[in-house]
Order: C-alpha cells, then sequence, then structure tokens
C-alpha cells in the first residue's frame, strides 16, 4: 500500500471521529486534506513533484506584500506545509485582499500556494 493510501485511511479514521464528537470544523479539515492527498495519489506524482507542477502551471507569482505581523506564522506555514483556515481567518484582518478566495486548498498544497501569493 502506498504511503499517502495509508494516510488517507489514518485522517479518514480521524475525520470520523470529529463527525462523531459534533466537531464540523476538524471534520471539514480533514476533508479538504483527504482530497490534496487524494489528488496526489492519483496523479501518480510524489508530493514535491506535485507542488512543482501545481506551482508552475497553475497560478502566476502575485508577490503581494507580506505584512511583518504575520511573516513568521505564513513563513512556518510554507515551511511546515500545515496550513488551515482558521490561520488564514487570523492572517486576513492584516490583508487588503482575501486569502480565502486566493486559495484552492488548505494543508500541503495550500502552503507551497502561498509561495506564489507573498513575495517573501
Amino acid at each position: 500500500m502506498h504511503e499517502l493510501e495509508i494516510e488517507i485511511k489514518r485522517l479518514r479514521v480521524l475525520m470520523n471521529q470529529a463527525f462523531d464528537d459534533g466537531d464540523e470544523v476538524t471534520g471539514d479539515y480533514y476533508i479538504d486534506e483527504i482530497d490534496v492527498l487524494a489528488k496526489i495519489l492519483n496523479s501518480g506524482m510524489s508530493q514535491d513533484e506535485y507542488t512543482r507542477w501545481l506551482n508552475s502551471t497553475e497560478h502566476e507569482r502575485e508577490n503581494n506584500h507580506l505584512p511583518i505581523e504575520i511573516r513568521g506564522a505564513v513563513i512556518d506555514a510554507i515551511n511546515g506545509s500545515n496550513l488551515n483556515k482558521e490561520m488564514v481567518d487570523q492572517w486576513n484582518s492584516y490583508l487588503d485582499f482575501d486569502l480565502h478566495e486566493k486559495l484552492q486548498t488548505y494543508g500541503f498544497v495550500g502552503s507551497a500556494r502561498l509561495n506564489k501569493i507573498f513575495a517573501i
């Protein structure tokens, strides 16, 4: 079994547990993560290859200003591939655009997308 398949199965368990506990926000987060991993798995590429392909084909570099107040958190999200909706909610108060609109997904792929959105 492929390591992405194992991770998808693990996330499904966590997603179901979150929904069973009534935590729809966390459940939705896991759905988003599963969706991204399934796209990567179905592409036949590694996560790094998929991210490079996504960044090179789908979006032009935007070079938006990255406010100093959120710079460290954004760079940590990029390096850790751990972007989530709650982070973006917090960061939006410092931005003159809606970051949610510029992201198609969160987690690994969303973290890679931040490189194209901001001038870092």
